[in-house]
């Protein structure tokens, strides 16, 4: 990859969104300007036979290597994932651990192996005990995987050419970032990279692929690689770092959701009203097909960390928001001690956890923790949160104020967050007297709201919130 990606995450971050909107429209697919075939249409989509029922319930944890442990390694990320198990995670996703080019600062994006591991990641032995590890902990685990490009001394370089798209006068051709592309009009490109996720699948037990700039290769291809997965594990999951439509018609489970991040940021970061949230999701669902699962973060390794970005109590906003709104919620590694150190693309640098003995503030940190552990219990417990529908509700303060409805059968969830740093009060747009109290789901006890507005009102602080279950009617008692 170019110094861009290899030296800057920063800079990369603000190339994604642009890269995925720059696929889509060289394919001729815009968010807002779908066919009707794909359109929001209740389509049968996902991993055929269909996706595993207890993806509903999922989320996803990033690692990175070089900032989950002191040693950077995958020998010493297994001793931590028991905390992440603790924490209620499902599913952990690793960095690049795919050979890396030997080029001077080579990014763990710059793939020089895709069948062999990279050494400064360990060895296969390493990989064996860590997938068993996390298994034993009923982890799943995920690998990056990088398909758009390869790096400029892959290995098929010198055996077969033809590997890569060439340019009009037969010259190795570079894409979005300087890199040699795999040709997949090619049909032994095709089945060499397929062959490839099927060994790791096979060989090494693992559970799935998060698909880097997956919307950069065509969905024919990521389609034909799920036949192939499917007849070895139909259960493994396929995460595109894309947002185009047609992803999970038949190949993906799940897809990134670039343009509810950069809300989250205009929002949060920039002041901008947190309508504006509720208005992505209302694009997003246009153009994605029904059902379409989609990646919710606030955080990971191409962007600067959320506490940075939002502050402590905003970054705590934004997780609270990712895991009440439907999808699929993400962490990185270190947003439950509120960490903020940078990543780092090829240096050691070491999330100050509270045990490392770096002089970091316990006692927030395990506040930030059990704050994290409550939102993995509280999805996990509630129905309406995992497989309920969504119903948005105008409230008084647009600006600054969220509120929605999850429901799920006779089970109801509100959701009211302040995503502002001013204490606010609002009014709901529900019946007080079908609302008046609420079961808390984060805190302890019920939220009682007043009866002589007419509607729900509350007061929140910075960055506050309500989320609670609607009390059903009691009997009366004779």
């Amino acid at each position: 990859m170019d110094a861009d990606r290899s030296l800057d995450s920063g800079r990369i971050a603000r190339c994604v969104s642009r890269l995925s909107c720059a696929v889509l429209c060289a394919a001729g697919i815009g968010l807002l300007g779908l066919s009707g075939s794909v359109r929001a249409q209740n389509l049968s989509f996902g991993s055929e036979p269909a996706a595993p029922v207890w993806l509903a319930k999922a989320n996803i944890y990033e690692i990175w290597l070089d900032a989950f442990s002191a040693e950077g390694n995958l020998r010493g990320a297994i001793p931590r994932l028991r905390q992440v198990a603790d924490l209620g995670v499902k599913i952990v996703y690793l960095g690049p651990i795919a050979k890396r080019s030997a080029e001077p600062e080579a990014s763990p994006y710059s793939i020089a192996d895709y069948n062999a591991i990279d050494p400064e990641a360990g060895t296969a032995q390493d990989l064996h005990d860590f997938v068993t590890a996390a298994h034993q902990l009923h982890l799943k685990v995920m690998l990056d995987i990088v398909y758009y490009h390869t790096a400029p001394d892959m290995v098929m370089m010198g055996k077969d050419p033809s590997f890569f798209v060439k340019t009009e006068n037969g010259a190795i051709a570079r894409g979005f970032w300087p890199q040699p592309l795999p040709d997949f009009n090619n049909e032994k490109t095709r089945q060499y990279l397929i062959d490839s996720l099927v060994h790791w699948v096979r060989d090494f037990g693992i559970d799935g692929f998060r698909c880097d700039v997956g919307g950069g290769v065509p969905v024919s291809f990521w389609n034909e690689a799920r036949k192939a997965l499917d007849r070895v594990n139909p259960e493994v999951i396929l995460l595109s770092e894309s947002d185009r439509p047609d992803d999970q018609l038949k190949a993906f489970d799940i897809n990134y959701n670039f343009q509810y991040y950069l809300a989250l940021c205009s929002v949060i970061r920039d002041g901008e009203p947190a309508v504006k949230i509720r208005e992505e999701w209302e694009q997003m669902r246009a153009a994605m097909p029904q059902g379409a699962r989609l990646l919710h973060y606030d955080d990971n390794h191409d962007w600067p960390r959320a506490v940075l970005q939002f502050g402590e109590k905003g970054a705590r906003a934004a997780s609270l928001l990712n895991f009440t709104l439907d999808g699929i919620p993400f962490i990185y590694n270190g947003q439950e001690v509120d960490d903020a150190t940078a990543t780092s693309w090829r240096k050691l640098a070491p999330i100050r956890w509270a045990d490392a003995g770096n002089g970091a503030d316990e006692k927030s940190i395990r506040e930030t923790t059990e704050f994290y552990k409550k939102l993995y219990a509280m999805r996990a417990a509630e129905p309406a949160l995992t497989s309920g529908s969504l119903t948005w509700i105008n409230n008084t303060e647009p600006d600054s104020v969220l509120s929605f409805l999850r429901r799920a059968g006779d089970d109801e969830v509100l959701v009211i967050l302040n995503l502002s740093n001013r204490d606010v009060h609002v009014t709901i747009d529900l019946p007080v007297m079908d609302y008046y109290s609420v079961q808390n789901l984060l805190d302890p006890g019920k939220t009682w709201f007043q009866l002589y507005s007419g509607r729900v009102s509350a007061d929140l602080s910075a960055f506050g919130y309500v989320v609670g279950k609607r009390i059903p009617l009691a009997p009366l008692n004779k």
